[in-house]
């Protein structure tokens, strides 16, 4: 029956007459007629409450009492068998609030909704002990079965599938099955043969990596993610705590650190000019070298620097910390240092341009474009500051107001606008502009304001439509076409050809 048929039998406006008091019972013998029923409980929740499917199991027995339904309640004698009744195989046990008493004592039907579950989020049983935690059971409701299997996600995972996943596989080991050594010893000693370890190189080889890949993830918590203490505890007396762990005094000393990475060069065909590349956490990691790593701060970077001091440029590493380039005796030491290995000197370093960095230190260009807007110069100024070196002892291209400009071509179009603007603000480069579209940022050539109501955007495309720079020309019109849409603005493009008549494209 639909909803709009539901709306129109007499009874309901029988219904309505009770509900609003205009008349003081139903009819004797309503809620004996299954009809009646089916209509007015249909009526009431999906019509006049709105309830969804899944809110109308979850009603109460003050709904009932708010809408009137009394009768109803007193023939079923309970809300179940009263909506089981109007909605045949619509709901089942889960879908109410309370399921009967001792319900979840039958490992099936704990089974069966617990499937139910999986099947709605797309978890394959394969990989329960991957996901499943006490916190998600609790939040799909096996608080009940969870209690009566002592509270352990494993006891209640292995009740409904014997056998099937191992205790050590989950993310917590429960902790009678964590000091288990006698199955403990048995899963390490298969991880050794998977791994093709030999047992008496058990302390150099084994690592949390691997310890983690074979599932003792779990129970490395309870040995507080040691892999000695662990592993003493299943060989007594097989390994010395010395055979684990350098102590702190050993990495002190230099040339102990250099015969190990000697031994990894030796061990992976590592060339010495390709340490920087290879030698990274993971490296230290996967061969028990830990504790090298924390004398050093965690840093592969200091661990080669105070190996083989300046050997190695600081761009020749694999990886750099996050925000490295933010610090700015990072950015002194490595512009001092690629002037040191170029030997370019005081009287020299005015000549130093972003082209010969892009031909000698590719990585340290974006340094320079990030943090410096590409002007080398400043760059220099900051490293340098010894030198105490100005913008003017530098080959600048310096408008007639003292801002610089990239080229020729801007220097000329620059002082243009100084005679054209007499009385504006003309700012260069001073604002960054995004282009949510495309996600780029632009900062125009220049930004003129004049008496506070006339903003103009100017920028000179001096490549557009050059092959010299791939990308420049598409860029340039997504420029243009992103500047033409900004409110409050005129905006101007000049082009190469526009260089002989600037006074009538800027009237």
């Amino acid at each position: 029956m639909s909803l709009k048929e539901i709306n129109q039998p007499p009874i309901v406006q029988v219904y309505e007459e009770v509900f609003s008091g205009f008349r003081k019972t139903l009819p004797k013998g309503t809620w004996q007629k299954d009809e009646n029923v089916i209509i007015l409980i249909r009526y009431v929740l999906e019509i006049k409450l709105s309830l969804t499917k899944l809110e109308i199991p979850r009603i109460s027995k003050q709904t009932i009492q708010d809408q009137k339904l009394w009768g109803a309640l007193n023939r079923f004698k309970s809300i179940k068998r009263l909506l089981n009744f109007v909605y045949p195989g619509e709901f089942n046990e889960f879908s109410y609030e309370r399921v009967p008493v001792n319900y979840w004592a039958n490992t099936e039907n704990i089974k069966l909704k617990f499937e139910e579950i999986l099947q709605k989020e797309k978890l394959p049983i394969a990989e329960i002990p991957q996901f499943i935690t006490y916190d998600l059971l609790v939040e799909w409701g096996f608080s009940n079965p969870l209690k009566r299997h002592n509270h352990s996600p494993y006891e209640l995972v292995n009740a409904m599938y014997p056998n099937v996943f191992s205790p050590f596989e989950f993310r917590k080991t429960p902790h009678k099955y964590a000091r288990d050594n006698m199955h403990l010893r048995e899963q390490f000693l298969n991880m050794l043969q998977s791994e093709g370890i030999a047992f008496q190189e058990t302390p150099r080889k084994v690592t949390q990596e691997t310890l983690n890949k074979y599932k003792f993830s779990g129970t490395m918590q309870v040995y507080k993610n040691s892999p000695a203490t662990f592993i003493q505890s299943l060989f007594h007396n097989e390994f010395k705590i010395e055979d684990f762990n350098k102590p702190q005094r050993h990495w002190h000393n230099v040339e102990s650190v250099k015969k190990e990475i000697s031994r990894i060069m030796e061990e992976l065909g590592i060339p010495f000019a390709e340490l920087p590349q290879h030698l990274t956490k993971k490296k230290y990691m996967e061969r028990g070298l830990g504790g090298l790593l924390d004398y050093y701060d965690g840093s592969p970077i200091k661990i080669l620097q105070a190996c083989y001091p300046e050997e190695f440029d600081i761009i020749e590493f694999k990886r750099l910390p996050n925000r490295y380039w933010y610090n700015k005796n990072n950015r002194t030491h490595a512009l001092r240092a690629f002037c040191k290995k170029y030997n370019i000197q005081h009287e020299k370093i005015s000549l130093l341009s972003r082209t010969y960095l892009k031909a000698n230190a590719p990585r340290l260009v974006s340094v320079l474009d990030r943090h410096f807007e590409s002007k080398i110069h400043m760059w220099i100024i900051e490293a340098f500051p010894d030198w105490k070196l100005k913008p003017k002892d530098f080959n600048l291209l310096i408008g007639n107001d003292g801002q610089l400009c990239d080229s020729q071509e801007e220097l000329f179009v620059h002082n243009k606008l100084l005679e054209v603007f007499k009385s504006a603000n003309i700012q260069r480069e001073g604002k960054r502009l995004i282009n949510e579209l495309y996600n780029e940022t632009y900062i125009p050539d220049w930004i003129i304001v004049e008496n506070d109501s006339l903003k103009v955007i100017i920028e000179y495309f001096g490549l557009y439509g050059s092959s010299k720079f791939a990308g420049y020309t598409e860029r340039a019109d997504r420029k243009i076409t992103y500047y033409k849409t900004l409110k409050g603005y005129r905006f101007i493009a000049i082009f190469p050809e526009d260089l002989g008549r600037l006074d009538s494209i800027l009237v």
